[in-house]
């Protein structure tokens, strides 16, 4: 037996109880009504069929929708003529639009239901308040207020049943539809319906203001429509139809006022959709946005709210989940749904993303502190080149108290509260230092000296990263120089941001500060990483061209751990690469990080390159490594970080030591 959809269950019993009021209308006349009137029902009658035939559009849920001026005139004829002439006016215009618009059987049936059971609703408000009442006149001014509590009715009941049938169509919790819906067209329709009994009034003294009405009421529903559309515009965005930022973040606070017990975000940035813009042009970048919009709208059919958030960033609302497992689930859907290609005039694009994860109310208590938490989760995906990440506290960079101490960074860079500490670095072959590595910290005047974990991430995605490097540049330089003078040859590397190897004025800064120092650029290393290479290839490789030409030491950080193409490092001035800590700590008990580190020597012995291992805590790993053919070793068995005085005396020790154990040898 073939199953019934909600939707046709629901659409059959109105439509069979409208259809059962009709029957009985049709039964009982109401004839004597219409006869004292028989003038102004009948131009009542054709401003109902006009109003149904000519709908204004608006836009709304990504299509348009329509409202019509018909529900003035119907009620206007209700108090006029009756239920039984309003009934028969308002479903025959129905049926005829309806028709011509070639809607299916159902819904033609539905909506003939639908109003005749408003406007049995409204009838029967007024039946019990004696309007009309025994005089000429089909109501008095004293009967006002009961009119308007009939339209009321007329309006919720209206309203209701067609949003209940709505939602049931489109798969959406009811009681939120409705709400939204008789919210979304409560002004328009309270005005139209309010114009009824003036219509009465006016046609009754003087038929001959009917045109005057219709422009009237196009008028003012026309500036209901306005209204609409800038109500619409002002919750959606343009391009996709979804709900925006403001009003994504309002239904997430909607219903945790509603006391939802747990929520899930899942927010979404696209995967390359820059490459998308600069080589197809913005309308493709456009179309995939689009296309991404219908594809989540398609897949996530349990999603309680899906929005554009502003650019490439998507975000699905997930009400009620179960746990984190069900979020989790919800992601990798998500995820899944957009691995397969776009087809957009012939060129298939990829729309793959990157997906944060947040959950109420263990991640925040707001739809706007959510968000922000989300994106925190989204870009530790990115990072980690994986598809979805759960959000964590320990990778927020953006809590108030970090929030706060980004507000007095700069202020503590032109104070001079930035201080370095070296880390040695040791020739695995001569046992004699090759260098040392500047590593920052903020001695701050309240919380003490913080490491580089408390305010570094954050600065290297603002402005502030630029005069922070300048400054650890300088005084690593200043450091380096004092060195010199001392007759200590000591070379100082310094970490670079990304941002620094996408500024062209870089190289012309890192000169002026040699100059400064006094310290030949071959004593300077800058290190920086794969991904910062990466970010910006072309802009990359001319800035390390220049810097290369000066004589600058170039390295690659924490190799290994990044996702650079070895053919392009190779055709980059780099001269030295250092293994991530994180293999050469545990390739003392990890067989799979013993060969990455002996194939990455390998590897930089084969291309010519200085290997610099860091991490190197025990006499077992340093041996290894000296086996193995390693050049250069760093880490807390040679020595911790310590400030430059410290390391100067660490420098005169180790010399007297050496020198010592020479001698004695």
């Amino acid at each position: 037996m073939r199953r019934v959809a909600p939707v046709h269950r629901y659409c059959g019993a109105v439509a069979l109880a409208g259809g059962a009021l009709l029957v009985a209308l049709a039964l009982a006349s109401e004839g004597d009504r219409v006869s004292d009137a028989r003038t102004v029902s009948a131009l009542l009658a054709v401003g109902v069929l006009l109003g149904e035939l000519l709908p204004l559009k608006i836009p709304r849920r990504g299509e348009h929708e329509e409202l019509t001026v018909s529900t003035t005139f119907a009620f206007a004829l209700l108090l006029v003529a009756g239920l039984g002439p309003a009934v028969a006016a308002q479903a025959a215009a129905s049926v005829v639009q309806d028709v011509a618009s070639r809607k299916p059987t159902w819904r033609i049936a539905f909506n003939v239901g639908q109003y005749a059971l408003s406007l049995g609703a409204a009838s029967l408000v007024l039946t019990i308040s004696g309007i009309p009442g025994d005089g000429p006149a089909p109501f008095a001014a004293a009967d006002l207020p009961e009119i308007a509590l009939a339209g009321a009715v007329f309006f919720v009941a209206n309203a209701s049943l067609v949003g209940v049938a709505v939602a049931l169509y489109v798969g959406q919790p009811v009681g939120r539809y409705v709400r939204d819906d008789l919210g979304f067209s409560a002004v328009t329709a309270g005005v139209l319906l309010c114009l009824a009994p003036i219509v009465v009034v006016a046609l009754r003294a003087m038929p001959e203001l009917y045109p005057l009405f219709i422009v009237l009421l196009l008028a003012v529903y026309t500036a209901g429509r306005q209204t609409a559309r800038r109500h619409h515009e002002a919750r959606h965005d343009r391009l996709t139809g979804l709900v925006n930022r403001q009003r994504f973040a309002e239904v997430v606070d909607e219903l945790i006022a509603a006391r939802e017990p747990r929520l899930a975000i899942l927010l979404l940035d696209l995967d390359r959709f820059k490459d998308v813009n600069d080589a197809l042009g913005h309308a493709y970048g456009d179309r995939l946005l689009q296309e991404v919009a219908q594809r989540l709208s398609a897949d996530v059919s349990d999603a309680w709210e899906i929005a554009r958030l502003g650019g490439d960033e998507f975000a699905v609302l997930l009400a009620p989940v179960a746990g984190e497992s069900d979020a989790l689930a919800g992601a990798r859907r998500v995820a899944a749904g957009l691995r397969g290609p776009f087809e957009i005039d012939g060129v298939a694009l990829d729309g793959e993303a990157s997906i944060g994860v947040v959950m109420y109310p263990e991640d925040g208590g707001d739809g706007d502190t959510l968000l922000q938490r989300g994106d925190v989760a989204m870009y530790r995906a990115k990072d980690r080149q994986v598809e979805y990440a759960r959000y964590s506290r320990e990778h927020d960079h953006h809590s108030p108290a970090r929030l706060g101490l980004m507000a007095e960074l700069r202020g503590a860079i032109e104070a001079g509260q930035l201080v370095l500490h070296y880390q040695p670095k040791i020739d695995l072959q001569t046992n004699r230092v090759a260098g040392c590595e500047a590593l920052v910290r903020w001695e701050h005047p309240d919380l003490g000296l913080l490491a580089p974990s408390a305010f570094l991430a954050m600065a290297e995605s603002t402005s502030v990263i630029r005069p922070l490097t300048r400054s650890v540049l300088e005084q690593a330089l200043a450091d380096a120089g004092a060195w010199q003078a001392r007759g200590l040859d000591l070379s100082v590397a310094v970490n670079v941001s990304p941002r620094c190897l996408l500024d062209q004025t870089f190289p012309a800064t890192v000169h002026e500060l040699l100059s400064a120092a006094g310290v030949q650029p071959a004593r300077l290393s800058l290190e920086l990483t794969e991904s910062a290479i990466m970010a910006d290839p072309a802009l990359t490789a001319t800035v390390l061209d220049e810097l290369h030409r000066m004589g600058v030491v170039l390295s690659v950080d924490d190799f290994g751990t990044g996702y650079s193409s070895l053919a392009y490092l190779k055709r980059l001035p780099i001269t030295q690469i250092k293994i991530d800590r994180s293999f050469v700590m545990a390739m003392a008990t990890n067989e799979d990080d013993a060969t990455i580190v002996r194939s990455t020597i390998d590897l930089g012995r084969n291309l010519g390159l200085e290997v610099v291992a860091e991490g190197v805590e025990s006499q077992s790993i340093w041996d290894r490594l000296n086996a193995l053919g390693c050049t250069v070793a760093q880490g807390y068995f040679l020595s911790r970080p310590v400030p430059a005085d410290e390391l100067t005396a660490w420098l005169r020790r180790r010399h007297r030591t050496l020198t010592n154990h020479a001698a004695g040898g």
